[in-house]
């Protein structure tokens, strides 16, 4: 019976004498099989026991059908034998003065993974002031990428940024592939922060890196070419297509502004081969009407046609006549679009040969968005960091010693 209770309730380095009903909970008796404890001075071992401990300690162990478990233990006090000093006993997974023994905090910490700080308190009859200290006693700011990336011969990073509060923003720094994984929430957006990150990575692992994927921001380009040379960037289709819809949008407000008539923005950004009738009458309008706004438009559906390109040969002859056009029209702003897809050739071609994108960072990112609301927002972003890479990541892999410390 007493080995069956060892089992349910995760005791099998404890002898269990006993277990006991009460109204706040239920306690569990045990005891130390070993005879014997090693001196934190000399690290003797001996089995010279001084004294017996006079008083039980509860201590918080796990939950069995809702109810807490406590363990009652009773250390013991050695007298080393080669030194003469008198100690107490270190219990397994019970640090010195602790009131919950490392089962119950690993516990904890799995349930505020997809709750609030007050939800998970709530669940588990604890404090949210408590679960705010364990929080940033256990869990690091950086994800142990020796242990997470052990097995990855090649790597492909993806790295976007996402709001904290308001426009304050935080870098989202993810491994897209082989493996989807969360590596790191970077305290601010500052390219210096990046760049200390990116440094900070075991030689090894920076070695692996093949390819990086970011948006089309020439800070991050430039930071990714000093700290990892050699090492192909991507330009991200998501937000390239993204940046096509809004250009294309403010070119429709000035010609709109200028011509004195409405011009109907749905058209424009949705995909033309998911127009309904009414809409592809109304895009046929605004290209008979507006030839500079159908310039714009055409660029867009150009660029979406490059991202699905079947070979990097198609890809080239796409963004060759894209590059062509912009750079004999009119229009100075799309001129000016034309230059900046020229500044970024080497990196729009490189999609065609890794073939990643930021998507994944993008799912993370609504997933934040989730937790956020059900905090009610977090106010230090300390906790902000640690909070949301405990939804994602393995905690054996954020409270493991990091490579980095933000």
């Amino acid at each position: 019976m007493h080995q069956l209770m060892a089992r349910l309730f995760r005791l099998q380095s404890w002898i269990v004498y006993r277990v006991e009903h009460r109204q706040d909970g239920i306690d569990v008796h045990v005891g130390r099989p070993r005879k014997e404890a090693r001196c934190p001075a000399c690290g003797t071992a001996t089995r010279r026991v001084h004294e017996r401990g006079r008083r039980w300690r509860r201590i918080l162990h796990t939950w069995c059908d809702g109810q807490p478990v406590y363990l009652r233990v009773r250390p013991r006090r050695f007298r080393c034998t080669a030194c003469g000093k008198v100690f107490t006993e270190r219990l397994p997974d019970i640090a010195p003065w602790a009131r919950r023994t490392g089962h119950a905090e690993r516990t904890l910490l799995a349930e505020l993974a997809g709750r609030s700080f007050r939800s998970a308190a709530q669940h588990t009859g604890t404090h949210p002031g408590v679960l705010r200290r364990m929080l940033l006693r256990h869990v690091h700011t950086a994800v142990d990428v020796r242990a997470a990336l052990a097995d990855r011969p090649e790597i492909v990073l993806s790295i976007d940024e996402h709001s904290f509060r308001r426009q304050d923003m935080v870098i989202t720094v993810t491994c897209v592939w082989p493996k989807r994984l969360v590596l790191a929430i970077l305290p601010n957006d500052r390219v210096r922060t990046l760049e200390r990150y990116l440094r900070g990575l075991p030689p090894e692992i920076r070695a692996r890196i093949r390819a990086v994927c970011i948006d089309l921001r020439h800070a991050w380009r430039r930071a990714i070419q000093r700290v990892l040379p050699g090492v192909a960037i991507v330009a991200d289709p998501f937000h390239v297509i993204q940046d096509a819809n809004r250009r294309v949008d403010e070119a429709r407000l000035i010609e709109q502004q200028v011509t004195g008539r409405r011009i109907p923005r749905w058209p424009l950004v949705k995909n033309e081969e998911d127009l309904t009738e009414k809409q592809a009458a109304q895009l046929a309008e605004i290209r008979r009407r507006h030839p500079q706004v159908a310039q714009f438009h055409w660029v867009k559906e150009r660029l979406r046609a490059f991202f699905r390109a079947g070979s990097r040969a198609e890809a080239e002859q796409l963004l060759s006549r894209i590059l062509f056009n912009t750079q004999e029209a009119d229009d100075a702003a799309l001129m000016l679009w034309g230059r900046t897809l020229r500044a970024w050739r080497a990196e729009l071609l490189a999609y065609h040969t890794y073939r990643v994108s930021n998507g994944y960072t993008e799912g993370v990112h609504t997933k934040i968005k989730l937790l956020k609301r059900l905090s009610y927002g977090l106010r230090s972003r300390d906790v902000y960091v640690r909070k949301m890479l405990l939804a994602f990541v393995p905690l054996a892999w954020l409270t493991a010693a990091p490579h980095f410390l933000t």
